[in-house]
């Protein structure tokens, strides 16, 4: 394979350096618009977290350089004494606070990294053999509240190659203890928070299982279901005490509710919150009981569910306070003193705020005023018939504050198991700003609809999930919002092969597509994602009872000569979830059947866009490509 990349990749390099450089080097690209440079850029505040004792706050800072760096500071002091470590959001997995005033780090390539907020001390955090780049990453399990010194982590075992060991690391030190070895099939260690390993999960095959501890050492299976047939769950946390766990289930009806589970048995203890059309997505765990007091579940948007009495009167106390009812808890200090709260819009990126109980005073967090400048949109939910399906299909209709207009965009999500929600998208401001409406449908196999609505996008590639973008464009054209060839369909990932095969099937109701690291050929993305660890997990989805080779007739790359209208292609080099041999090979097949495209190759970007340059690049051609054939 190869070999294969490597030979497609650079005959299309030498076929189409001419209309790349044309491309790269435009005055139009070396003058970027105010705009287009503020919705590319990073942003400003991202991801912070308070430490358990309330004494300090981390977050992503976007530097003068634009790349955003580990930051941390001091909450009497304020953001003027903060320290920038030198770590970016693009070498992080993963941080969090441990033992008080320590930020433990996950990079990609150096390892575990702790720095001592209150001796401003930067170091490794591990001595010897520690997580590996190539091996699985680091997980914590938990912070140890009662012995704030050590925390319990889990990475590949050395003696079992492909499944992780639990560890007990003194953070002092930095030495670290194994107290449980990997063993077959588990992938995923939950511990209370008191630092109990209690629960292991598994995949093999297609079946999940789920095994508990008998705390003298042994282990039980509690659970074992096909991950395809059965009802779905995942657990979230082992809750105080160790009895039980919070899960997210669908047993008791379509959608998934958030449960406490009998850890011994496996059975379903309580029912804590659920909705009748959406899925829980997490819950709201009180840091100073360690037990849920609230859950989160999306239905245009991301909405909060509290139940115990003092959460939701200080919900209610802040809200008053910053006078935005939608504002979210994202995490306290131990004692509850200190909050960190956010408020989302869908028209800038999101606020964070701190709260102190104490003072009963609300911090903001530092932000970038500029983004109040953003173009105004106006959002709301629809619901759209499609065949074969009771449930309609739920899509979010976007368009300037000033009213529709008559040019469209079908914005396709990746996945395909994930959603379009009312969020703020750089990616939708810029499309609202350049003057079109925004219809993104959630087309049967998206996520956060309950079983039926995920499990009926199975094996449905091309197929119904392809007639549900249709279903959405001839939506708009009845609703008189839009007229077949005022219309682009647009997507990336799953949403960028959609794109390609409504080029071929709907060229009666679009006028260009565009595709950002999109599939091209099914029987290539399984051959590849069978090489993965977990491809019974993936390929599934994709292939059902299908034979392979009729995949090819679900590909957009066999059925180029059925395209009749403009195709913009943009690849990326470093993608491990769709290799670049999509984009070259589709291409090609456009050059050599003498079709209308360009072709866009973002070298040494990955699958997700993580650089403001690539973003950039991005948003500029696709607006210039819309430009070009929606008038």
């Amino acid at each position: 394979m190869v070999r294969f990349y490597m030979a497609w990749k650079y005959r299309v390099y030498c076929l189409l350096v001419i209309k790349f450089v044309l491309l790269f080097f435009s005055p139009l690209a070396a003058d970027t618009p105010f705009l287009l440079k503020q919705l590319t850029q990073t942003p400003y505040l991202v991801a912070p977290a308070i430490s358990s004792d309330g004494h300090f706050l981390s977050a992503l800072i976007r530097q003068e350089n634009g790349a955003s760096h580990v930051t941390v500071w001091r909450i009497p002091d304020g953001f003027g004494q903060a320290e920038t470590l030198p770590y970016t959001r693009i070498e992080m997995d993963w941080m969090a606070w441990v033992g008080g005033g320590r930020l433990l780090m996950s990079s990609k390539e150096k390892g575990l990294i702790l720095y001592d907020a209150h001796l401003k001390r930067l170091r490794p955090l591990i001595e010897g053999r520690g997580p590996r780049p190539d091996e699985l990453p680091p997980v914590l399990l938990s912070h140890l509240p009662d012995d704030p010194t050590s925390v319990l982590l889990q990475w590949e075992d050395p003696g079992l190659p492909g499944f992780p060991a639990v560890y007990k690391v003194d953070a002092i030190t930095g030495t670290s203890e194994k107290i449980i070895s990997a063993w077959s099939p588990i992938i995923r260690w939950y511990a209370s928070p008191e630092g109990e390993v209690l629960l292991g999960e598994g995949f093999k095959g297609r079946d999940q299982f789920l095994y508990r501890s008998d705390h003298d050492g042994d282990w039980r299976r509690i659970s074992k279901r096909d991950y395809f047939k059965g009802p779905a769950y995942s657990v979230l946390a082992v809750e105080t005490g160790g009895a039980t766990a919070l899960v997210l289930s669908a047993h008791a009806g379509n959608t998934r509710d958030l449960w406490r589970m009998d850890i011994a048995t496996g059975s379903m203890r309580q029912r804590l919150a659920g909705h009748k059309y959406y899925d829980m997505t997490s819950a709201l765990i009180d840091p100073v009981t360690d037990l849920a007091v609230g859950a989160l579940y999306i239905a245009e948007s991301v909405e909060q569910i509290v139940w115990r009495a003092d959460k939701k009167e200080e919900l209610r106390k802040v809200s008053e306070k910053l006078g935005r009812p939608k504002f979210f808890l994202l995490a306290s200090s131990r004692d509850g003193n200190r909050s960190l709260y956010s408020s989302r819009s869908n028209n800038h990126p999101a606020e964070y705020f701190l709260y102190d109980k104490e003072t009963d005073d609300i911090y903001p967090l530092p932000h970038d005023e500029n983004v109040r400048n953003f173009p105004k949109l106006r959002t709301e939910g629809v619901y759209i018939p499609v065949k074969n399906m009771r449930q309609p299909m739920h899509a979010l209709l976007a368009y300037p504050a000033g009213g529709l207009t008559k040019k469209t965009i079908v914005l396709l999500h990746g996945g395909p198991v994930r959603r379009a929600t009312e969020r703020f998208s750089p990616f939708v401001s810029w499309l609202i700003a350049s003057g079109h409406n925004v219809l993104q449908p959630n087309f049967r196999g998206s996520s956060g609809y309950g079983e039926r609505w995920r499990q009926a996008g199975y094996a449905e590639w091309g197929n119904r999930m392809q007639d549900d973008v249709r279903s959405a464009a001839e939506w708009l054209v009845d609703e008189g919002i839009s007229r077949p060839g005022d219309m682009c369909v647009v997507g990336g990932s799953y949403g960028g092969y959609a794109a390609l095969l409504s080029a071929i099937k709907d060229d009666d109701l679009f006028a260009c597509a565009v595709s950002l690291n999109g599939v091209t050929s099914l029987p290539h993305l399984v051959e590849y994602l069978d090489r993965n660890r977990f491809s019974a997990l993936t390929v599934p989805r994709i292939l059902g009872k299908l034979r392979r080779r009729s995949l090819q007739k679900r590909s957009p790359v066999y059925q180029v000569n059925s395209v009749h209208i403009p195709v913009l292609l943009f690849q990326s080099t470093e993608d491990r979830n769709v290799p670049f041999e999509h984009g070259a090979m589709m291409a090609q097949a456009l050059l050599k059947h003498k079709k209308e495209y360009d072709f866009i190759v973002l070298t040494g970007a990955e699958h997700q866009l993580r650089r403001e340059e690539e973003r950039r690049k991005y948003f500029q051609h696709t607006g210039e490509f819309l430009d070009r054939y929606l008038q």
